[in-house]
């Protein structure tokens, strides 16, 4: 898996959906679980804005940019 638990990343619903807006809606998101390679989701996030929890698959995750201070 390419994120570890209790690392923070981009949510984006609809990654590749065909609407640009649909593309550019994102959130950010906690990695709560990673699952076994044969589940069909990847990983249970924690979205910050929404305070929801959700099963996901790894493409709709992105890496969080790194603070520039």
């Amino acid at each position: 898996m390419k994120y570890k638990v209790d690392e923070w990343v981009i949510y984006r619903p609809f990654a590749d959906a065909e609407s640009e807006l649909l593309r550019e809606m994102q959130n950010r998101a906690l990695i709560l679980w990673v699952y076994p390679k044969s589940d069909f989701y990847d990983y249970d996030i924690y979205i910050e804005d929404t305070g929801k929890k959700k099963k996901v698959r790894e493409l709709h995750l992105f890496p969080e940019r790194p603070p520039t201070y």
